[in-house]
């Protein structure tokens, strides 16, 4: 049996969205090449385009769940992964973007490391595909140096690049956290794995799969001065 053909029905892909209707169903269907049995959770959070159309009309062999969020009170990519957490059936589960600057072709390794026994499986950049400006470059390092630092003092697990959000672990383990300490996520933020280690104490076997970190498909960055605002915020 191939490592793609195997059945991926424990194994849940979390896909925060919004306003990704240019990418989401190529996504879908590179999803579909690894298994047809892979569950799909995409937690939207308030999408004006048609990515909610798209998710709940695609006839492939992934039938993604549309989490629609657009109602909620709290908005944030956090907040959007926590819930997909919170609604999870499978043991174990993976947060990817929906733009294909996480490639899916990593899904395999993953799982595997999950199934081995690893409690937390993260992505680590070993490049970024396209040009950083020097800025977006000197903004990074920054804020994983802090990051790293804030994570030292509180004496928690830390992992290579504490940005990523290309992540995959326990669901058991994170409702846990989530139940018991649900207010101390910044909730309308965008680091769900940065927050989860400054909360979770206990020594955690951690897992990597390096990747190259793509270009957008379409659509802008989301990065804005609040997204870097919330961060700063984060780290005290």
């Amino acid at each position: 049996m191939t490592e793609n053909s195997k059945d991926y029905s424990e194994f849940t892909i979390i896909i925060p969205t919004l306003n990704e209707e240019k990418s989401i169903v190529h996504l879908l269907e590179l999803l579909e090449q690894i298994s047809p049995k892979i569950n799909v959770i995409v937690a939207d959070d308030g999408s004006k385009d048609k990515t909610k159309e798209i998710v709940e009309t695609h006839t492939g062999s992934v039938k993604a769940f549309f989490l629609d969020r657009k109602n909620e009170e709290i908005h944030g990519l956090t907040i959007s992964v926590i819930d997909a957490i919170s609604i999870c059936k499978t043991p174990y589960f993976m947060v990817m973007d929906g733009d294909l600057q996480h490639p899916p072709e990593v899904v395999p390794e993953f799982y595997k490391k999950l199934s081995q026994g690893y409690e937390l499986v993260a992505g680590n950049r070993i490049e970024v595909a396209g040009k950083w400006g020097l800025y977006r470059k000197l903004m990074s390092y920054t804020a994983i140096l802090l990051g790293k630092i804030a994570l030292a003092v509180r004496r928690r697990n830390k992992v290579k690049d504490i940005m990523t959000g290309l992540y995959g672990s326990k669901t058991d383990l994170w409702k846990e956290v989530i139940d018991k300490e649900r207010e101390k996520f910044t909730l309308e933020g965008y680091k769900v794995l940065f927050d989860f280690l400054k909360i979770y104490s206990p020594k955690l076997k951690i897992g990597y799969v390096d990747y190259v970190f793509g270009t957008r498909s379409s659509g802008e960055s989301k990065i804005s001065k609040k997204i870097i605002w919330l961060y700063f915020k984060s780290l005290f």
